[in-house]
């Protein structure tokens, strides 16, 4: 029985320090993808990254956003599907509100049409068709916060497929 408990209280602090490091590592923990199910997540190194802060936008025969930062540093990347019953707009306006509330200045927005076309978005940025849906039923912010260790920044995207289908998508690249 003792080495059960204490097996018990070896697995509660490890999964506690795992909890911590997870927190420390993205340091926004945002409350509408908590009842979400997490699709995928990555962490790398991220050398060249691009944050698009501009709708897409055929320019020369290309489609691509018209204005962009290219940044570097380490990256953090989450998708999500939705609970049914939540809109893209709504997950994206609350995801966007807790940035702000941790002092995230906003440095592009748009939703729906404005944003261009979702299959750049999904499968040129992002790299992810699943993020490909209703272009009447996408939105992007671009975002900038000050970190504990230097300057963060999001790109956070939402759409609704064509089977109704929500998915929120979250990149948070640390300089």
């Amino acid at each position: 029985m003792v080495i059960f408990s204490r097996f018990i209280r070896h697995i509660c602090i490890v999964i506690g320090w795992l909890g911590v490091s997870l927190s420390v590592q993205a340091e926004t923990t945002l409350e509408v993808t908590k009842n979400s199910r997490l699709i995928e997540q990555v962490q790398r190194d991220a050398p060249f990254y691009t944050l698009p802060i501009s709708a897409m936008r055929k320019v020369n025969g290309v489609i691509a956003a018209e204005y962009n930062m290219q940044l570097s540093g380490s990256i953090s990347s989450y998708t999500w599907e939705v609970l049914p019953g939540l809109s893209a707009k709504v997950v994206h306006e609350k995801a966007l509100q807790e940035l702000q509330m941790a002092d995230a200045q906003i440095m592009y927005q748009c939703h729906g049409r404005t944003c261009g076309s979702s299959n750049q978005w999904a499968n040129q940025v992002f790299k992810q068709s699943r993020l490909y849906g209703l272009d009447s039923q996408q939105s992007y912010a671009a975002l900038k916060q000050n970190g504990k260790t230097g300057l963060n920044y999001y790109a956070l995207y939402s759409t609704q497929r064509g089977n109704k289908k929500v998915y929120f998508h979250l990149e948070m690249l640390q300089e």
